[in-house]
């Protein structure tokens, strides 16, 4: 009775490693169809700027043609794009992975400061005044996922000297029909976890057609994406607790693809069948 018991264990323990095999294998394989797109126009050291307004001129990388990824019509200011292929991709935005994708020539702009999503004061003569972002120093990005799936947004300095990052999640495109204003104030007199509210407001720098769906103001944010949705993404240097403007710095943004893994659905099926069988041998 002992070894039918002990062959029973030792074909779910099969069971299992098979279906973790094979999750790891669709990551491995997801990981690779990555694909970011980068605008190769350099405001020499200052952040955000007119990066992809359209009449610009100046091609994508990664884009047939150079042109605007996602059919981007907008005024507002483009970094870079970010298009999610399969479940559990791991993209990572940087000028590094600009060169290592496309050549020692990619020249591109990812660069943020302090007091650019938060605590730039509102009057720098009167630290009590409160504090805002500004939205010269954002840079901006779009992500669309050609499945749904829940995306997380990483974001961190290469230099070190920012701590904290804020990042706002829009679900839309600039449409173009209005000015996009990148020296615009945002985000006036948000306090974490207390008055969040100036950081969830639609279309904040001007624009038509940006919904806001999600932030975050400590260097990360999750969010649902539906399939074939493109999404904005503005971020920025965030210091809550008011530190004056700082210096532009470059910066390193991961975007995964973090579902639910389809290996557990697999492996609870895979489980349930052995359950099965099990019961119905004793039976």
């Amino acid at each position: 009775m002992d070894g039918i018991k002990m062959i029973k264990k030792t074909k779910l323990a099969k069971a299992i490693a098979i279906v973790a095999v094979g999750s790891l294998s669709l990551g491995l394989a997801s990981n690779a169809s990555a694909h970011v797109m980068y605008n190769t126009y350099n405001m020499d050291g200052t952040a955000g700027g007119p990066d992809g307004w359209t009449g610009s001129g100046i091609p994508w990388l990664g884009v047939a043609g150079g042109a605007n990824p996602f059919g981007y019509i907008g005024n507002q200011a483009q970094n870079w794009a970010v298009e999610i292929r399969n479940n559990g991709q791991a993209s990572v935005v940087s000028r590094a992975e600009a060169i290592e994708d496309y050549g020692d020539t990619a020249t591109v702009d990812l660069d943020s400061a302090n007091g650019a999503w938060g605590s730039w004061p509102i009057d720098p003569l009167s630290p009590s005044s409160g504090n805002q972002g500004w939205a010269h120093q954002t840079d901006f990005g779009l992500i669309k996922s050609d499945v749904a799936t829940d995306v997380r947004v990483d974001v961190s300095s290469l230099s070190g000297g920012i701590d904290n990052y804020g990042i706002t999640v829009f679900t839309g495109m600039d449409d173009g029909t209005a000015l996009f204003d990148h020296h615009a104030p945002w985000n006036i007199d948000y306090i974490p976890g207390a008055f969040e509210g100036p950081a969830m407001v639609d279309n904040p720098l001007g624009t038509n057609g940006v919904i806001y769906k999600a932030h975050g103001d400590s260097s990360t944010v999750t969010f649902h994406a539906e399939a074939d949705q493109v999404y904005s993404i503005y971020l920025g240097g965030n210091v809550v607790g008011g530190t004056p403007f700082a210096g532009v710095e470059g910066y390193v943004a991961t975007v995964s693809a973090v579902p639910v893994p389809a290996s557990v659905w697999l492996m609870g099926s895979a489980l349930m069948g052995l359950v099965g069988v099990s019961r119905k041998r004793r039976a």
